[in-house]
């Protein structure tokens, strides 16, 4: 039994390297009889090749290989067949055989595509730049979507006019206006993967958003102070008041200014929280301890989320702000770092073939506007890291 047992499993892994050629394209005419034959054995072999020429159940069965440690669970399922023929405990067995079998396939491909030194940039879409798109959320709770095309007024609730117009959602208060200070009305803006959008607040205060953004503003704004709510990246340009400071607030940290131009930077899935002052003056806080540092032009203030300590260092704004002007700037960046700002412009998913690719070291200026395919020809060009790219996920190895 056990000859026959390592047959099938040899049998197995000799199929898995036949339907990886096959998809690659680099069959030969005896491995193509191979397939053919094992194709026309039953509809359910057709099913499962037709399903690894799919994209999406490609990238899916390899993501899975990639959770799975194959040589540990391999001599972990031989081990328990030995001791099955004394235990005949079965079930134990078939959980074993499923790992794999199940993504043998997959798993197949994707040691092979591990082992290749090749840069494969074969990317069956041209996969374009990110575009003024967003989702805008009424206080009625009214959901509008906003793009390029999108050109309308729409009237709030509280006589405030919403003006929607090259790729810019602006407010006025009419003259004649009846808009109450009690009670202000919020909206929300949602700035998807691969979009970017402008604002104007009821103040004057411009705000650059960026991709995988959300920001919650009243549309008038009352009392003494200003106050948006803040999640992902944005730059501000804020409109002076010296009787109203104006404040942004994230999860993390909160910023407060009376006039200025700064860069504020929230996401939920990293590790800091950045503020990065061009002009004027900023206070930074730590939402958990209420530590503050004040910076001026050309500092950065960096919260690190995990211990809530606060610091700052002198930056060249350039590289944290360019993103509002077109362009994605990086000087010694770590490669994870880098395709974390990409995987957003582009609507990409990322995965690290090898983990010391993450820290890679990138300096560049890329054009926002240049497709993904055009990106990553400049990025090739350290020679330390080769992609493979397929639909919108990317594999990244270290060579």
């Amino acid at each position: 039994m056990s000859e026959k047992m390592s047959q099938k499993e040899n049998n197995i892994f000799q199929l898995a390297r036949i339907i990886t050629a096959s998809l690659r394209g680099k069959a030969n005419d005896e491995e193509q009889r191979t397939l053919r034959e094992w194709l026309s054995v039953s509809t359910r072999n057709k099913k499962i090749y037709d399903g690894f020429k799919d994209g999406k159940r490609l990238e899916q069965k390899i993501v899975e290989s990639q959770q799975i440690n194959w040589k540990n669970d391999y001599q972990h399922f031989i081990t328990k067949r030995q001791c099955a023929r004394k235990n005949r405990r079965m079930k134990t067995i078939i959980r074993y055989a499923a790992i794999l079998t199940l993504p043998i396939v997959a798993a197949g491909i994707f040691l092979l595509q591990k082992n290749d030194q090749q840069a494969i940039v074969s990317i069956s879409e041209v996969i374009k730049p990110g575009e003024h798109k967003a989702v805008l959320i009424t206080g009625g709770g009214e959901r509008i979507t906003l793009s390029d095309s999108t050109l309308s007024p729409i009237q709030e609730q509280n006589g405030m006019i919403v003006n929607v117009m090259n790729n810019k959602v602006s407010y006025t208060l009419p003259k004649d206006s009846l808009c109450t200070q009690e009670s202000p009305i919020f909206n929300t803006l949602q700035i998807p993967r691969g979009g970017e959008y402008f604002l104007t607040l009821a103040d004057g205060t411009e705000v650059w958003l960026n991709a995988e953004t959300e920001i919650r503003y009243p549309v008038q704004f009352t009392g003494d102070k200003r106050i948006v709510y803040l999640d992902g990246e944005a730059y501000f340009t804020v409109a002076p008041d010296k009787n109203k400071p104006f404040t942004v607030v994230s999860t993390h940290a909160s910023v407060s200014v009376l006039g200025t131009q700064f860069n504020f930077r929230a996401y939920p899935n990293e590790r800091d929280v950045q503020t990065t002052l061009v002009s004027g003056s900023v206070i930074m806080q730590s939402e958990k301890y209420k530590q503050q540092i004040k910076l001026v032009p050309g500092e950065q203030g960096v919260l690190e989320k995990s211990s809530a300590n606060l610091t700052k260092q002198e930056v060249n704004t350039y590289l944290y702000t360019a993103w509002k002007d077109g362009r994605f700037a990086f000087r010694d960046a770590r490669l994870e770092d880098l395709f974390n700002i990409l995987a957003r412009w582009y609507d990409l998913c990322v995965f690290y073939q090898s983990p010391e690719a993450k820290d890679i070291r990138f300096t560049g200026d890329l054009n926002k506007t240049d497709d993904f395919k055009s990106i990553l020809k400049i990025i090739e060009q350290n020679e330390r890291v080769t992609f493979t790219v397929n639909q919108r996920t990317v594999f990244i190895q270290a060579k």
